[in-house]
């Protein structure tokens, strides 16, 4: 295997930060077993972002590794949501795989998955925020602030923007990274 160059290099390069980030969180929290799932997939969706970024690669493995991936996208954004909807595991469980088989479908027949994730992604996010703001944590300012993030990030990445070493995806990774340890302060505030 090979590394990969320019936007697909920088992009697994912010990847790694992710990764970095969402180790050190899943490893600071102690006592909150839905934060510490939320930053292990994290981990995970980075780490195999790094190497589908980062290496070329066979079509079939990166479809693979593609097809895991978004498993793991399903696994992350419904821990998100079950943390501020106050759901149990299984209904984690339920939700990761009627999205999960929902997106393999469209994988299968050769639609854009990423569209329906993004917009599951969008759901979520807005019921995330509408949650927050009812509530009374002290915490509230900082998942306000990260989710924020993801907002903006989200628009840069459906933007396609580019700067000189970085495209629309290393740009909103790192405003994930950003999200990730505005959470993080959240975390310790409640």
């Amino acid at each position: 295997m090979h590394l990969t160059s320019g936007f697909e290099l920088t992009t697994a390069i912010t990847n790694v930060f992710i990764f970095i980030v969402s180790i050190y969180g899943f490893f600071k929290i102690k006592n909150n077993t839905l934060w510490k799932l939320f930053y292990l997939f994290v981990s995970i969706d980075s780490f195999l972002g790094t190497i589908i970024y980062g290496f070329i690669m066979t079509i079939s493995a990166n479809i693979i590794l593609w097809l895991i991936l978004a498993i793991f996208f399903t696994l992350t954004i419904n821990t998100f949501l079950i943390i501020f909807l106050n759901y149990k595991i299984k209904h984690l469980i339920i939700f990761s795989i009627l999205l999960s088989i929902l997106m393999l479908v469209e994988i299968h027949f050769g639609l854009n998955f990423i569209l329906t994730f993004t917009l599951y992604v969008l759901l979520a996010l807005i019921i995330c925020t509408y949650k927050i703001i009812k509530s009374n944590k002290k915490s509230k300012k900082y998942f306000l602030l990260g989710i924020t993030s993801q907002f903006i990030g989200g628009i840069i990445m459906l933007s396609k923007l580019e700067l000189s070493y970085l495209n629309h995806n290393g740009l909103y990774y790192i405003f994930m990274v950003l999200s990730m340890l505005l959470f993080l302060a959240g975390i310790e505030k409640e």
